[in-house]
């Protein structure tokens, strides 16, 4: 008996051998050297993002896998095949991807090479834009793994699996889809057009009047948020109650300057946001009222000071700080330099200066940290509106080719020299301040994501200064190394985005998307646009942190 049970063990442990060995036949290994780049040293750092990112294309699960980082550590771009033979021998791999980028003003040059242990070399060139770099990428690893490691297209493999079942986060956001069977459940990551239910999206009721500002934010310390609306000479409060914005209270602040922006922040840390509430008057002097809400008024909570104020997370913490900048007439009007604020014995004072990049004021930047790679960079909305990225040291990196926010609040940026007078034959600069970035990591994964707001209008393509936009979207943008690739996006909205904001809309426990919007009545009808806010509850429980930012479709989408 006991030879009997000796013999079937014997034979179960050869039979897990000779799998395990056929298992281990069957995996190829691949390593990828840092690329040579030719070109500005602004853009060293795609030495380390172009492998990072043909690595996650390249991986096949079961088949091809990459090496420990380890295994490529201090291996240089090789320059011939000599080098590469034996950088492939260096890394123990079985196949070895290397290359280089030749960077000439906003065009580049892609050489991807793949060298296996028989001597073979596979080239592979391409040129695209600074901005189609991704999809470029993209296509190279495609057919490195077509003609090289002879993986079935990925169309067919789609066709041929289950269902992947990926994150969304409402049905009423269009998502990422990256593949036919793809079945999803609610988080942002995926191409999907959702339905028109209304349980999918709250919807307020409308307001008599066109605001150009917005925040939520819990002004009474009870736990609950409220909402509150600015147009060019009121500051009005509400509760978002059964779908209705009842009002609580509002203020006119002077009659002398026009309102441009308001946020909410708890500046004496009682549990209670207060608002800041900026203005400026028709000689480009600024001034910032600070409000608390007492029962049904708004009163004053400090005294006011003469500069712009902003509300902003700054690094290490990305805890939200004020900051300042003062304006002038004549000029570029923001005065050089962005100052962090303090709420100091019942005043705002100056605290600091703060570094930024040339051309940021305290409106046009956001910081977007990574707690996977431990660095962070700066996007930054200049005056064409197309979103630029710096990395931590301030050096440019690269720039989206779609135009984002789509802000109505304007000043004038008089750039006629000190003293000279205003020319009158003109019309006036004007600088349109940006919405918010809103900066958040909603799956959890250490990646945060940027939320813009993607203005839509056939009239803007061909006049600059044409600011009514009919329709808009929300997009969600995440920097991946090379660039600002799009994670998701909201269903087009009927109306102009004027703000947005993630946050506990209606006070139930679940974080929304919350979008303020003017109405579109007609190209005639400009002043008859009224006010309303929608929400997008937010399913944040459920979200799938492998999920990786799909570059399939065009950000201008």
């Amino acid at each position: 008996m006991q030879s009997v049970v000796r013999t079937v063990i014997l034979a179960v442990l050869m039979l897990m051998l000779s799998m395990s060995a056929a298992f281990a036949e069957g995996v190829k290994t691949f390593g990828i050297v840092p690329f040579t780049v030719n070109g500005p040293k602004t853009f060293k750092y795609l030495e380390r993002a172009i492998p990072q990112m043909l690595s996650s294309r390249l991986f096949w699960k079961d088949h091809f896998i990459p090496v420990d980082a380890s295994a490529v550590e201090g291996i240089a771009a090789p320059a011939n095949k000599a080098d590469a033979l034996k950088a492939l021998a260096d890394s123990g791999a079985d196949y070895l991807v290397y290359g280089s980028v030749n960077i000439i003003g906003d065009q580049t040059s892609l050489d991807v090479r793949v060298a296996d242990k028989k001597g073979a070399i596979w080239p592979r060139s391409a040129s695209s834009s600074l901005n189609d770099m991704i999809p470029t990428l993209q296509n190279i690893a495609g057919a490195i793994n077509t003609e090289v490691f002879d993986r079935p297209d990925a169309r067919a493999q789609a066709v041929a699996k289950a269902k992947d079942r990926v994150n969304q986060m409402n049905p009423a956001i269009t998502v990422n889809q990256t593949s036919a069977n793809q079945e999803v459940y609610l988080n942002p990551q995926f191409r999907y057009a959702g339905s028109n239910e209304s349980t999918n999206r709250l919807r307020s009721n409308t307001l008599r009047f066109a605001a150009h500002g917005m925040v939520v934010a819990d002004l009474t310390g009870d736990k609950k948020n409220q909402v509150v609306l600015l147009d060019d000479q009121f500051v009005r409060v509400y509760n978002f109650n059964k779908n209705t914005l009842d009002p609580i209270a509002q203020i006119k602040p002077s009659s002398r300057y026009e309102m441009l922006t308001v946020r909410a922040l708890d500046l004496d840390r009682d549990g209670k946001s207060e608002l800041i509430v900026s203005a400026m008057d028709k000689d480009q002097a600024s001034i910032t009222f600070f409000y608390s809400l007492k029962g049904d008024r708004l009163v004053e909570f400090a005294p006011t000071i003469k500069m712009l104020v902003n509300v902003v997370p700054l690094p290490p913490t990305y805890q939200p700080v004020l900051l300042g900048q003062k304006t002038r007439k004549g000029g570029t009007v923001f005065v050089p330099g962005v100052k962090e604020l303090a709420y100091v014995n019942g005043k705002v004072v100056v605290s600091r200066g703060i570094m930024l990049p040339k051309k940021a004021n305290l409106y046009n930047f956001a910081w977007v940290p990574d707690e996977q790679d431990g660095d962070k960079i700066i996007v930054l909305l200049p005056d064409n509106e197309k979103i630029a990225v710096f990395n931590s040291k301030f050096d440019r990196m690269v720039s989206t080719s779609a135009s984002y926010s789509g802000s109505t609040i304007s000043v004038e940026n008089d750039d006629t020299m000190p003293g000279l007078g205003k020319d009158k034959l003109l019309i006036p600069a004007k600088y349109y301040i940006p919405m918010p970035f809103v900066v958040k990591d909603l799956d959890h994964n250490g990646k945060y994501e940027v939320l813009v707001n993607k203005p839509i209008s056939v009239a803007a393509q061909f006049f600059d200064r044409y600011r009514f936009f009919p329709q808009g979207e929300i997009h969600s943008l995440q920097w991946d190394g090379v660039g600002l690739g799009l994670q998701w996006k909201t269903r087009r909205i009927k109306g102009g985005v004027m703000g947005y904001q993630v946050a506990d809309l209606n006070n139930d426990g679940i974080m929304d998307l919350v979008v303020g919007i003017n109405t579109h009545p007609g190209a005639t009808g400009f002043e008859s646009r009224k006010t309303m806010v929608l929400g997008y509850p937010l399913d944040l429980e459920r979200t799938n942190p492998n999920t990786p930012a799909a570059k399939e479709f065009s950000e201008d989408q």
